[in-house]
């Protein structure tokens, strides 16, 4: 038994005998209490599902009870972030952290952070300090640390301005495209130019775009001139995953088709699904704000939400925002504009548990840092150019937000958003609705930039940003209503180049169906709406996969079982659907089939990692009837698109027989299709009892509306989901509602830990209260913050 798996058991029956253990890192959330820092007064009060309405006198108070409720419920969570973001992990996981934190050094969060704090304008420096002193102060009023720190046997430090900085770069980081790019660049390297130019991605010509005076999509494609394994193992035994591009859901209706007679908005961001949440729900009052919505623990602000007179939610622009360079390097010099100049070294000590520590030096070109120290398979001198590299101030953005009372004003705030370009979906109480693009859009030389370009010359390098005056913008359509889905914000009649990796047009095509379908509106349908399963877009797959079956029935019984069980499917993937589940197993059967062999394995594990390349490629496929990859070696000749679906079925056929046995009454969705809300320590078999959520049936699939994206393969775990959902009737701010995964707390033994979970599954919400009234009548703790 090693060491970490003694500690474990040990921490397991620990936890099994001793309560007291736990009552010592429960927070004080009732009563008074004096705190250093603040200037007034400031009132917290907690309602029956734990999430705080703060109010206070001034903005430098808001902002340091903020930081103190966040400290209070997620200290842990957020120290782990930082020390992801900064490349400390070891230091309380040890050796099996060090790969992941090579990788954060390189990318150099950290090393940036200060530089960036010291950009922001005077204001926003005040708040994030605020901010930083409100979660030293909830430190230090601790009776003991969270139940994980003593596990460890470690102790948090202190929150500084500069842990801001490098968690908004970390969160921005994980919904940028730079894995798949990378991924491409090592097929390229491989396959022969047929095979690479399938796997390119491409925008299907019937995809929805959210700025349709642009025009269609028309098919773009782009013009073709193992990222960190080590490091993203290393998370993903630690921490799990970096939080990734998934996706979200955010549409708007205006009064026209709605039942209220004004707006109604509904959004819900896809992203993993962690224990805790990812987000914190609070509302924070003072004056000149009213802002209900969720926070990222670790940063001040509300990022999605309302106010009394908008609402808005989010969605991933999918925006081609990171480029790799081939540098031109002479020992400790590179090529950059034709000039021969230094490059800068960084040199950085590792701190590992136990004593050890390691020393890392990054090298650094004019693009970014060199990553190909942490590049297996990857001999070029790769550099990493990426618009968070840039600076902005996102922090204010928010701050300006948070505070917009109409389209204009909201227009000002978002105009300020750097980073991660996102397609803000945009209600408010005048009767309008909308969406734009927030964020840099780079301006490039050449179009679509998804390989390496050289970095020498300075003829590929970044010409500046498009003018936000120009970024995609639609207001009042005429359909009244607006919606965005990862699929494209503008068609091929804008001028500037975007991006190519977007989601499969699925969900939005069956969001804008949904949405010309009724009259009327009401909240509870948009609430059925972010519930809905229905895959209308596989039918086609579906009648090829019968079509084969029926044909090939005397070759084998499982053919006639599959046509009939397929044949008998509603489409929609309901948990306890077996024409869902044949389905899913099907057609992850189907890509494997296609594409392992011509892959090879290390290229296919990169390629089904993404699940975006997957789709994108096996949909072309399924579209032509034909594959470059339709090869049977063994049998020396070119296999036909029927005969890998007819492998496929019979493959998916034996899984299912093996995995959940004979008995096809047995045989659901849900049975294989979970989700687990996992916390760093359920990966321990001894902790996760303690510490996950999960696993638990769920119903969906990657491409329907309440997204569930699970892992590629025959791993059908889903580790992509709804974050959390918000449904605002503009007007009736009473009757907003929202949920997010599991609940306020941090602590694994509180009530509040999980009590949201449930709604989340059943694809409910609870009430967003925001009148002072219902925050009394609903209050569960009242904590009264005054000064030192």
């Amino acid at each position: 038994m090693n060491r970490v798996t003694a500690l474990s058991l040990a921490a397991a029956v620990f936890l099994c005998s001793c309560s007291s253990f736990f009552q010592g890192s429960v927070p004080q959330r009732d009563g008074a209490l004096a705190v250093p820092g603040l200037s007034a007064p400031v009132e917290i009060v907690r309602d029956r599902y734990g999430i705080p309405h703060i109010t206070a006198r001034n903005d430098r108070d808001l902002y340091f009870a903020q930081g103190f409720v966040h400290a209070q419920d997620r200290l842990f969570q957020m120290d782990t972030e930082r020390r992801l973001a900064r490349g400390e992990l070891a230091e309380i996981f040890g050796e099996k952290a060090l790969p992941a934190d090579r990788l954060f050094r390189h990318l150099g969060f950290g090393a940036r952070a200060s530089a960036l704090f010291a950009s922001w304008p005077a204001k926003t420096q005040e708040i994030v300090r605020a901010y930083c002193e409100g979660v030293n102060a909830s430190m230090a009023a601790v009776r003991a640390w969270p139940v994980e720190f003593r596990i460890l046997g470690t102790a948090p430090r202190r929150f500084s301005p500069e842990d801001v900085a490098a968690g908004i770069l970390l969160k921005s980081f994980g919904l940028a495209q730079w894995a798949e790019e990378a991924s491409l660049y090592k097929m390229s390297l491989r396959l022969p130019p047929a095979k690479f130019e399938e796997l390119l991605p491409r925008v299907p010509g019937d995809s929805p775009v959210m700025e349709t005076s642009f025009g269609p999509a028309a098919a773009m494609r782009p013009e073709p001139p193992e990222i960190l394994p080590e490091g993203l193992a290393s998370l993903r035994e630690t921490l799990g995953e970096i939080p990734r591009c998934g996706g979200s859901n955010a549409w708007a209706v205006s009064g026209r088709k709605s039942a209220t007679g004004s707006p109604i908005l509904a959004g819900d961001p896809h992203l993993m699904l962690p224990c805790p949440s990812l987000w914190y729900e609070v509302h924070l009052a003072a004056p000149g704000v009213d802002v209900y919505g969720v926070s990222f623990p670790g940063a001040p602000g509300v990022v999605i939400g309302h106010n009394p007179k908008i609402a808005w939610g989010f969605t991933n622009a999918m925006l081609d925002d990171a480029d790799f360079f081939v540098e031109k390097v002479d020992g400790e010099s590179v090529m950059y504009r034709k000039k021969w100049v230094a490059i800068a070294r960084r040199v950085e000590k590792i701190r590992i548990k136990d004593g050890k520590e390691e020393i890392v030096t990054v090298r650094e070109t004019p693009h970014g840092p060199i990553l190909s120290p942490i590049l297996p398979g990857i001999s070029a001198a790769l550099s990493f150019r990426w618009i968070g590299y840039d600076g902005g101030d996102l922090v204010g953005s928010l701050y300006a937000l948070n505070r917009a009372r109409n389209r204009e004003e909201f227009l000002a705030a978002v105009s300020g958003f750097p980073h991660p370009a996102q397609n803000i979906v945009y209600a408010d109480t005048a009767g309008n609705i909308g969406a734009v693009t927030a964020g840099r859009i780079p301006v490039r030389k050449g179009g679509s930039r998804l390989l390496p370009v050289p970095g020498d010359s300075g003829e590929w390098d970044w010409k500046g940003y498009v003018p936000f005056s120009e970024n995609p913008k639609t207001w009042n359509p005429p359909e009244g209503f607006v919606a965005a889905a990862n699929f494209p914000p503008a068609g091929k009649k804008y001028r500037h180049y975007l991006s190519r990796l977007y989601e499969p047009p699925d969900r939005g095509k069956r969001i804008e169906g949904l949405l010309r379908s009724k009259e009327k509106f009401t909240p509870e349908a948009f609430e059925r709406m972010q519930s809905d399963v229905l895959l209308p877009e596989a039918a086609d797959v579906v009648a090829l996969a019968i079509q084969v079956a029926k044909k090939r029935e005397a070759e084998s019984p499982a053919f006639r079982e599959a046509a009939m069980i397929l044949s008998e499917w509603d489409l929609a993937a309901g948990t306890d659907s077996r024409g869902a589940l044949l389905y899913e197993v099907f057609y992850e059967k189907l890509v494997e089939s296609v594409f392992r062999g011509g892959l090879g394995a290390d290229l296919y594990e990169d390629f089904s990692r993404s699940s975006r390349l997957a789709w994108n490629a096996m949909d072309r496929v399924i579209e032509r009837g034909d594959s470059a990859f339709l090869e049977n070696t063994a049998a020396s000749r070119k296999d036909s698109l029927e005969d890998a679906v007819a492998r496929a079925l019979l493959s998916a056929m034996n899984f299912l027989k093996e995995k959940l046995g004979g008995a096809r009454s047995t045989w659901m969705w849900g049975r294989l299709h979970r989700v687990t809300f996992e916390h760093p320590f359920g990966k321990s078999k001894y902790l996760e009892r303690w510490f996950n959520i999960g696993p638990l049936p769920v119903p969906g699939d990657g491409r329907t509306v309440f997204k569930q994206e699970f892992r590629r393969g025959t791993d059908f775990s889903v580790v992509v989901g709804p974050s959390m959902r918000q449904v605002v009737p503009l007007g009736f701010r009473a009757s907003a509602r929202s949920v997010v995964t599991t609940g306020a707390s941090g602590h694994f033994f509180e009530r509040h830990y999980r009590d949201q979970n449930p709604l989340w599954l059943a694809g409910k919400t609870h009430p967003a209260w925001t009148d002072r009234g219902e925050i009394d009548a609903n209050a569960e703790a009242r904590l009264m913050l005054t000064p030192k």
